[in-house]
């Protein structure tokens, strides 16, 4: 009797234990959900703020260059002035409609460049040759908005003149989810390969955010041109 009693006891205390462990083992599994979702949560907002800052310092810096066009334009006296502001405002309309837009489709991105490139094309003499060409199966795939602009600017700043030859490639192409994007120019003004700008190192950083382990992004002068080639896995 003594031994059935002694039996009963430890029988109880072990489905106490047995409980009490698989409810402390819940709890901290439960506890372990929450602290990784909490950091998963610092971790995305932190990445966001930073693609903010990204992008907002992206766009003072194209309105400099711009800006600076245009008084050119204007000093000058020329009589594409009017078609230079024209072209102006509407890009100006485009990055005003995109600022909370992390992604656009890649149409009204094109669009964009495309709009660029034709008030850049207003400065130029018969000596540049710009190039423009863009094709895509899906006009309305997502990316990131203003993500080629960088290449583009640096295309015209280093790539251009007034009393040389020269020549400006853009390609754009979106192909089953896998979106090339390069710029080739001629070399007219060499980069300080030791400071790449703050264009280019933001671009770095929002494609590491974005789409970390699924890009590529290779830049660099080749002989007499300057060559950037973006890939993305979209």
């Amino acid at each position: 009797m003594e031994a059935r009693m002694n039996m009963r006891t430890q029988t109880i205390w072990f489905f106490f234990l047995m409980v009490t462990g698989f409810s402390l083992a819940i709890e901290l599994t439960f506890e372990l959900f929450r602290q990784i979702l909490a950091k998963q949560e610092i971790a995305a907002e932190k990445n966001k703020a930073e693609l903010a800052l990204y992008k907002a310092q992206i766009n003072p810096h194209f309105m400099f260059n711009t800006l600076n066009m245009l008084y050119a334009l204007v000093l000058s006296g020329s009589d594409k002035t009017e078609s230079a502001f024209v072209k102006f405002s509407n890009i100006l309309r485009y990055m005003y409609a995109q600022t909370h837009s992390e992604n656009i489709p890649i149409g009204q991105e094109i669009e964009y460049i495309r709009q660029y490139t034709d008030l850049q094309e207003l400065r130029l003499n018969h000596h540049t040759r710009v190039t423009l060409t863009a094709q895509t199966d899906n006009e309305t795939t997502p990316v990131p908005s203003m993500i080629f602009i960088t290449f583009v600017e640096n295309a015209f700043k280093y790539g251009t003149s007034a009393d040389t030859d020269c020549n400006i490639q853009i390609n754009i192409c979106l192909k089953n989810g896998l979106l090339s994007f390069d710029t080739v120019n001629t070399i007219i003004r060499h980069v300080d390969s030791e400071h790449e700008g703050i264009g280019i190192a933001n671009c770095r950083k929002r494609l590491e955010l974005l789409y970390p382990g699924r890009y590529e992004l290779e830049n660099g002068p080749i002989g007499n041109v300057y060559i950037a080639k973006l890939k993305i896995q979209l």
